[in-house]
């Protein structure tokens, strides 16, 4: 499977997270990435609708 490197700076960013918050940096990152696909596909959506209505 393909796993893509993050920056480092990232990386240390996820880690302070990680001590404030106690949850471990992967379920951090995946409900990182899980809000901005979900906000990418509403911004998609919302931009078809409006070229149709024009």
């Amino acid at each position: 499977m393909y796993q893509p490197a993050l920056k480092e700076h990232l990386v240390r960013k996820l880690y302070q997270l990680k001590l404030v918050e106690k949850r471990p940096m992967t379920k951090l990152i995946n409900e990182a990435v899980e809000q901005y696909l979900s906000a990418k596909q509403t911004n998609n959506n919302m931009e078809e609708q409006n070229e149709r209505s024009n």
